[in-house]
């Protein structure tokens, strides 16, 4: 069979491999009867189980998918960035056949329902996808399913923040909101990762029941001492870590303070430390780039006493250069802009 099928037309040998395997024939007695390498069998195989035979036949000549040109992909992006409901389809995320469908009323283009997951992960927009499995499950279950995929984005968002990702770059690839990923960095920067993945899906902080303000009220007029912080006075970062180790709910520094206050309790609290780099931080990209460079050596090389980058060695390093002493917190948003944030370890000395 092998030299009259090789001299056969591609469509031809396509169609007989479609044929094969469909009956169940295995890859290399495929290849050996079509005259097809195995690759391209397994392939073809791979094309028939996600999107049945005709995804052969939509194939070109060359074997290709066809593809769609720049200005097709930026109006398919925008749709899937957007609800499925200005199209049409109900929900709040697409599944994989509402997009095979999108594209072939707009292009006249069948993709199979691979290719399609493809070209969205491409894009990097995965997480505006769900399942048809979806469609059939109780509205609980489609709620928690969406509370999954915001929890992802986030996770996502503050993983890309630690890796020295911009704001601007991280809100374009996951659509989210510059303000929003602006403040997942301000609680990465204070609290860490863990800060942003604590979120409730809604994106709004948990908040404390009538029973544990209360609570918090009666902690604040006692002596922090008798809680394990060593001083006569509260000081924000100390309620915050109450409230995290007591209710197991995150606050911002900032929230914190306005809980307190509606307390009535902030004559309670520490004056906080004026930060000595506001309103005039010289920080501007010729200093970041030598904070980057400097940060890939060894702090031996600038006459620091240890193996490893520390937020306090940076902090060192940085008023030598600058005479400006600043917070931990922001010598970490600092080494984030530099883009060497994952030098840093977060081991105290």
């Amino acid at each position: 069979m092998s030299k009259h099928i090789d001299d056969a037309p591609l469509p031809r040998r396509r169609a007989l491999a479609a044929e094969l395997l469909l009956n169940g024939e295995g890859i290399s007695d495929v290849s050996r009867k079509t005259g097809l390498s195995i690759p391209t069998v397994s392939k073809y195989k791979h094309l028939i189980e996600q999107g049945g035979p005709d995804a052969l036949a939509r194939l070109r000549i060359h074997g290709n998918i066809p593809r769609l040109d720049d200005a097709a992909q930026s109006w398919l992006v925008s749709a899937i960035k957007h609800s499925p409901e200005l199209h049409g389809y109900p929900g709040p995320t697409w599944t994989i056949g509402q997009l095979r469908e999108l594209i072939f009323r707009r292009f006249g283009v069948q993709f199979s329902a691979s290719h399609v997951g493809h070209v969205v992960r491409g894009y990097g927009l995965a997480y505006r996808l769900t399942y048809s499995t979806l469609e059939r499950a109780s509205p609980a279950s489609a709620q928690k399913s969406q509370s999954d995929v915001y929890a992802a984005r986030r996770k996502t968002a503050a993983k890309m923040l630690v890796d020295g990702d911009s704001v601007e770059r991280i809100s374009k690839a996951l659509n989210i909101s510059v303000r929003t990923v602006t403040k997942y960095r301000a609680m990465v920067v204070a609290d860490g990762v863990g800060a942003v993945e604590q979120l409730k899906s809604s994106g709004r902080k948990a908040t404390l029941g009538p029973e544990a303000l209360e609570w918090l009220r009666a902690a604040l007029e006692g002596s922090p001492i008798g809680h394990g912080y060593e001083t006569e006075l509260w000081r924000n970062g100390d309620v915050q870590k109450l409230i995290k180790e007591k209710f197991g709910v995150y606050h911002s520094s900032g929230h914190v303070r306005t809980v307190v206050e509606k307390l009535g309790m902030d004559h309670r609290m520490r004056s906080p430390k004026r930060r000595t780099e506001e309103g005039r931080s010289p920080i501007n990209d010729e200093i970041l780039a030598w904070i980057a460079a400097a940060l890939r050596q060894s702090p031996r090389a600038h006459d620091i006493d240890a193996d490893h980058w520390t937020t306090a060695h940076l902090r060192t390093l940085l008023y030598q250069r600058v005479g400006i002493d600043y917070s931990r917190g922001y010598i970490w948003e600092i080494a984030t802009r530099a883009g060497v944030a994952d030098l840093l370890t977060r081991r105290r000395i």
